[in-house]
């Protein structure tokens, strides 16, 4: 989560795009009301239910107790406060697009607490320093008023307005220091079943544990890794166009009230991706491997960084694979996915550089695609790798490098290296391997 500056910064509309009272895009057109009320009138309407301020396709309140506070004190100085968009909808109810950080924050402290249930009490004020640390029923009765009198321009979008040109409307109020990033407005724009589906699955058990999170990301970053996953799936990366974001944006469209038989085909192909792959590798999912160096011949998995590149393409690989028949190669695919990132030039420029290209997006998914259909499709006569299970045995007898003669420090960087190489005719047999770094390994490649 993006830390949040000290500084109150109102996320400033872009008003000129909306104050018209009416927007002509072809046949359709937006409605609009304009009014002052009082944050008390608000408050009332939200405690009975009729004015929504944080829905399901909003973000969470992000802000923290000192832009919070120094809201509160801006409505002591009566300083004019930036404009609210509120939304009608055909359900009778009301939500706020835009506002909502400020709504949230004035009706946490007429409550006394914040939505985590964490006690507001100010803090951070400049001007009435006297007032931190004090709760709203610990202000005097005519400050309390002055809060709950506080008026704010509201423009409303009336239900019968036409419903795509209100959310175009949200995007472009997208502005300002705590700006929606693009999940949280696609959540907003494109409401509906397919929506849904994505948070649901992004709470799967099991995926979580491959991302390494025990609640949902608080900006929505785990759902858009599932529209990812999704996105592909759909449309194969043969389709895809950059930017991502608007490959995104269309699946998103195209799908935005998906049948039930789509959904459950989806979520098959979701599930199956995530059991191989905590399967294959555990907590080093999505993680990069990096051989050694001259200096220090021994590699590392990447402890924490995650590489959206590798994701796109082991949930995409994995999506339709028979299970069994993977689980069958499991020390085989780990293999040949570490050598890939560690040996393929080609390859680590694919997931490193431009990711977002239709170079690199090609090149990464063609290489994996054919590298994982080598190991579990068609077996060869004479196999390329030695078995993992060889390698631990021989790792398990003797951790050193039989190149540079140092210590291996972990069996995912020991490589069982071919005597006489593979390519001059060398058996993938016991008698013609030995263990190596795979540092040195690939260094002995290049020399020979």
């Amino acid at each position: 989560m993006q830390a949040i500056e000290e500084e109150l910064e109102f996320d400033t509309p872009l008003e000129e795009e909306v104050e018209e009272a009416d927007v002509q895009a072809g046949r359709n057109r937006i409605f609009t009301d304009q009014g002052d009320p009082e944050i008390d009138s608000l408050y009332k309407k939200w405690k009975r239910g009729k004015l929504i301020v944080q829905a399901d396709f909003q973000r969470q309140f992000v802000w923290d107790s000192k832009k919070s506070s120094r809201l509160i004190e801006s409505s002591l100085l009566d300083i004019p406060l930036p404009v609210v968009y509120i939304s009608q909808e055909k359900d009778g109810n009301e939500y706020v697009i835009d506002g909502q950080q400020r709504l949230t924050s004035f009706f946490s402290f007429i409550d006394g607490r914040f939505p985590d249930g964490v006690d507001f009490r100010l803090s951070g004020l400049k001007v009435f320093s006297e007032y931190n640390r004090k709760r709203f029923t610990e202000l005097s009765a005519e400050d309390q008023d002055k809060v709950r009198c506080c008026k704010i321009r509201t423009i409303t979008f009336r239900k019968e307005s036409d419903p795509n040109l209100k959310f175009e409307i949200f995007e472009r109020l997208n502005t300002g220091s705590v700006s929606l990033n693009d999940q949280e407005l696609r959540n907003c724009i494109y409401r509906g079943p397919y929506n849904q589906l994505l948070k649901k699955l992004a709470t799967d058990s099991e995926f979580m544990s491959l991302m390494g999170i025990t609640k949902p990301d608080t900006r929505m970053k785990d759902i858009e890794l599932v529209l990812r996953f999704s996105a592909f799936f759909h449309q194969t990366y043969l389709n895809y166009k950059p930017p991502m974001r608007s490959f995104l944006n269309n699946e998103m469209e195209k799908y935005q009230f998906i049948t039930e038989s789509e959904s459950a085909i989806l979520r098959a192909g979701f599930k199956n991706s995530v059991i191989i792959i905590k399967s294959v590798l555990g907590t080093n999912a999505f993680k990069r491997y990096y051989k050694g160096s001259d200096s220090d011949p021994n590699g590392h998995w990447e402890p924490k960084k995650f590489n959206a590149s590798l994701y796109d393409i082991l949930m995409y690989s994995f999506a339709k694979e028979d299970k069994n028949q993977v689980f069958q190669n499991l020390d085989a695919v780990q293999e040949a996915l570490i050598y890939l990132m560690t040996s393929d030039q080609e390859f680590i420029d694919s997931i490193e550089l431009s990711t977002s290209s239709v170079q690199a997006v090609t090149k990464r998914f063609d290489k994996w695609r054919l590298t994982l259909h080598e190991v579990i499709g068609i077996q060869h006569k004479e196999p390329r790798c030695f078995s993992h299970a060889l390698k631990r045995e021989m790792f398990a007898t003797d951790p050193s490098c039989e190149i540079c003669g140092q210590q291996i420090q972990l069996v995912d960087d020991a490589a069982l290296d071919h005597i006489e190489q593979y390519w001059r005719g060398g058996k993938t047999v016991r008698e013609n391997a030995r263990l190596t770094h795979r540092y040195c390994n690939w260094s002995r490649s290049r020399k020979d």
